[in-house]
């Protein structure tokens, strides 16, 4: 199975959450941004990040759009804060992308 970028650009609630994790694979990857990065106030992320422990799948945020949000506390071990470089790299990385 081919792993794919899930580009997360709007706020998603629970239910939509829970369609992230269920459309995606084990080798899958997940970059949130614009508002997005809202998902890192959401007890709805803690409960995917938890979920999601025994995996390794990869859960970046863009760090312009969290500033610009003015959400910088991140308490998730497994999050990585990444700027555009990094996004057009992973974009080549990933076998293909989907966008939420």
């Amino acid at each position: 199975m081919m792993a794919i970028l899930h580009i997360v650009s709007k706020h998603l609630n629970q239910d939509g959450l829970r369609n992230l994790v269920e459309r995606s694979g084990q080798s899958d990857a997940y970059i949130f941004m614009d508002d997005g990065v809202y998902v890192l106030l959401s007890p709805d992320f803690k409960a995917l990040v938890n979920a999601m422990d025994n995996t390794v799948r990869p859960i970046y945020i863009m760090t312009k759009d969290a500033r610009e949000r003015g959400i910088m506390n991140n308490n998730y071990h497994q999050v990585r804060l990444i700027n555009m470089a990094d996004l057009v790299r992973l974009t080549s990385t990933y076998t293909s992308s989907i966008s939420w």
